[in-house]
């Protein structure tokens, strides 16, 4: 289980979020601490908060 949560909302599952992955990049350390959780305008907000908190 990841101390940081780095999270996106995209509008489609093709689009990545690059800024993410340039934060993650430059983590140092807590790189290894650190976890990526991308999601779309498609999913239910619920289904979201949910998977951000089980983080």
């Amino acid at each position: 289980m990841a101390d940081i949560v780095l999270s996106t909302l995209n509008a489609r599952y093709i689009h990545s979020a690059f800024g993410l992955r340039y934060l993650i990049a430059n983590m140092g350390d807590l790189q290894a601490q650190t976890e990526i959780l991308e999601f779309t305008i498609n999913q239910r907000p619920t289904e979201i908060v949910e998977q951000i908190l089980a983080r």
